[in-house]
């Protein structure tokens, strides 16, 4: 611990000087020692040094990390009756508590916090799947889990009702209508090696120009999905436009598998990776869509 004195005079009510010692140590802490605060002498910005001692040193009271929150810890009420192992992605819940702080959450939701919400959800579900299996968790499941991640976040300073300022319920944790969920055939059915290579160690730039991550991710879901008889017309056909509800489901179960086979942090790092993708391609969209319906004006 640093501790800094500093000493200087001060009169009482008969013209006497007293002596006042200021001490602040590195915990933050200041108190103050002595009698006679009537008419102060002290500078609040640092002692009064006289030229004829030499100076000595002062060191003021730093203030926190901007980029950390000023966060008063809370014990989360949890259910108990979540399946999923919050202590596997610890790490990365500290991540979301933070990217979602309460203050900023509103207002950074779809940039920095949904997607790492969404991410976070991702990883405990896909981690929990390396004991039970399946890769989505069953409606009554999917809410006490849900609630009792919101209120871990909570805890740790986020904001309340994360799932109503991202849009996220309990629907979104099971496998909707995705018609492969279990871990086993998921590894039978998808190209795993082609799935890692390309997710496990993603670039950013090389990923929203050649979506080189996000193909595997796309074939392989529509893989998942066509093991269903629905998606194939009488003929042969496919009727993937009628089915992309179905594809998109299985996009989800397919990060979870992915989400599985890497660790939180590395996991985290791609599906943020995606997210990155997904909202640079709507701002480009809707620039266009401006730039367009801006020359449409001028002629």
């Amino acid at each position: 611990m640093v501790e800094v004195r500093i000493q200087c005079k001060t009169h009482g009510n008969h013209g006497s000087p007293n002596m006042i010692e200021i001490s602040i140590t590195s915990s933050n802490l200041m108190y103050v020692r002595g009698a006679g605060l009537h008419s102060s002498h002290c500078s609040p910005y640092g002692p009064d040094i006289s030229p004829s001692v030499d100076p000595q040193p002062f060191l003021p009271v730093l203030p926190p990390s901007p980029l950390m929150p000023l966060t008063n810890y809370s014990v989360p009420k949890l259910s108990g009756l979540c399946p999923l192992n919050f202590s596997a992605a610890e790490s990365i819940l500290s991540i979301t508590a933070t990217d979602c702080w309460a203050l900023l959450a509103p207002y950074m939701a779809n940039v920095v916090c949904c997607p790492q919400f969404d991410a976070t959800l991702v990883i405990l579900i896909g981690h929990s799947s390396i004991y039970s299996q399946p890769l989505a968790l069953n409606l009554t499941d999917a809410k006490h889990c849900l609630s009792d991640v919101e209120q871990v976040l909570e805890g740790q300073g986020a904001s309340e009702n994360l799932h109503e300022i991202c849009s996220m319920y309990p629907s979104n944790l099971t496998e909707a209508s995705c018609p492969i969920v279990d871990v086993k055939e998921m590894d039978s059915t998808v190209d795993s090696s082609r799935l890692l290579a390309a997710c496990e160690k993603i670039d950013f730039v090389d990923e929203c120009c050649n979506q080189v991550c996000q193909n595997p991710i796309s074939d392989a879901a529509e893989k998942i999905a066509l093991k269903n008889y629905s998606m194939v017309s009488s003929n042969g056909d496919r009727v993937l436009a009628e089915n992309s509800i179905m594809i998109n489901d299985c996009k989800s179960i397919v990060l979870r598998w992915l989400a599985s086979k890497l660790d939180p942090s590395s996991a985290n790092r791609f599906l943020r990776g995606l997210s990155c993708c997904n909202i640079n391609k709507n701002v480009h969209w809707s620039f266009m869509r401006s730039k367009m319906f801006q020359e449409n004006v001028a002629v």
